[in-house]
């Protein structure tokens, strides 16, 4: 089993009475089925249906929890205190910090499938897929529990998210893409049921007339120099795509995750610097 440092990730409290009602009509995903059992992915979006930020939501203490890369938090607390007005919610940073754990072999005490959570003595453990968990604690027990392993780096673990086919938004991607782009509907971070939410009925037009123009690829590059989100992609002088992530490869180069428009997928592509796209398959099917 491998385990990771997650301190590039940061957390928000949302607390109160309407905790649970204000996330509800500001995000993409159905809150009212989330509960202390379970987590999910979500996200905000401008009125234009472009994500703005997307995060991984679950329950600790009656609370609701958003995990996110640390650069996102500042901008998305700012961003959700702009509608609490008259609302019983609190938007705060939680002071936690997350471990990571993936391999085959998990303790019995950690839930088998995915998006499951359970409370254990190390901590809230949330299971992300079949391969990866992570343990959410305080600062000073996950410490603790780092000390008495031998850590591989924050690389291993972003290169299996990229495998999973698993999106961040960051600065230089906030405002880019609308959740299908990012393949945000098909790893359930989605709700088409839910009621309205910032661009939810451009999202939703989106989904049923099934006008989705670009999708998020995985692909692999030789480089020596890790592309950069928000680099983009071209086919001839053509821009085609957009770097949404990318980490170094165990076999050399770099693995990314790239949104690319769907007439270019068979088309040879490349980056600015000249690197060819050599094109792998996602872990889950695109429409």
């Amino acid at each position: 089993m491998n385990i990771t440092d997650l301190s590039h990730l940061g957390f928000l409290r949302i607390s109160g009475g309407d905790a649970k009602d204000f996330l509800q009509n500001l995000t993409s995903n159905d809150v009212r089925h989330l509960d202390e059992h379970t987590a999910q992915h979500n996200s905000i979006c401008s009125p234009k249906g472009r994500m703005l930020a997307n995060f991984l939501l679950f329950m600790m203490d009656g609370d609701y929890i958003l995990q996110m890369p640390k650069e996102m938090v500042e901008r998305v607390r700012s961003r959700l205190s702009m509608y609490i007005m008259r609302s019983r919610v609190s938007v705060t940073e939680a002071d936690l910090a997350a471990v990571g754990l993936s391999g085959n072999a998990f303790p019995e005490s950690i839930p088998s499938s995915a998006m499951g959570v359970s409370r254990t003595d190390s901590g809230t453990a949330i299971r992300l897929s079949d391969s990866r968990y992570e343990i959410v604690t305080d600062p000073e027990n996950a410490e603790r529990i780092m000390a008495a392993h031998e850590a591989v780096g924050r690389t291993h673990w972003e290169h299996l998210e990229i495998l999973e086919g698993i999106p961040v938004i960051l600065p230089e991607t906030e405002g880019l893409f609308v959740p299908q782009m990012a393949n945000f509907e098909l790893i359930g971070g989605v709700s088409f049921q839910k009621g309205c939410y910032p661009g939810q009925e451009i999202v939703t037009r989106t989904h049923f007339l099934g006008k989705v123009k670009r999708r998020m690829m995985l692909a692999h590059v030789d480089s020596g120099v890790a592309p950069s989100p928000g680099e983009e992609v071209y086919c001839g002088t053509d821009a085609a795509g957009t770097v949404a992530r990318a980490a170094p490869s165990p076999e050399g180069g770099f693995d990314i995750l790239a949104v690319i428009q769907i007439e270019h997928e068979e088309s040879e592509l490349r980056l600015e610097s000249g690197q060819i796209l050599r094109m792998m398959q996602l872990p889950y099917p695109l429409p």
